[in-house]
């Protein structure tokens, strides 16, 4: 039997939607830098369950299947609105020769040396 996971955005089952939501941070994070205009990702998910059968050792076994049904909306925006809360305070990004975004906390401790 297959070693069970703790269910977050890091797990196998959900890996998918981390991967979407993940590439359109970083689209619209790119957009911002180079076009100078707020963007908004919307992030919905519908959380259910079937029963299920399947037999195993010649016995039937049943279990409930998860279903996330995801939808991520992206919408660039032409005039800055108002946010319940911000997080990158602090932080500089920059897209390196590669075009991947960098991120850099600038309050770290700078060494002497």
């Amino acid at each position: 039997m297959k070693k069970k996971q703790v269910l977050n955005l890091d797990s196998e089952l959900l890996k998918p939607m981390k991967e979407r939501l993940e590439s359109s941070i970083d689209t619209l994070t790119k957009n911002a830098i180079l076009n100078g205009k707020d963007a908004e990702i919307t992030l919905k998910i519908n959380v259910s369950v079937n029963k299920k059968d399947r037999e195993f050792n010649d016995e039937i076994e049943e279990y409930l299947e998860p279903i996330y049904d995801f939808q991520i909306q992206e919408k660039i925006k032409e005039a800055k609105g108002s946010y319940k809360g911000a997080v990158g305070f602090n932080y500089s990004v920059s897209i390196n020769d590669e075009q991947e975004l960098e991120v850099q906390n600038m309050n770290e401790q700078q060494s002497l040396f």
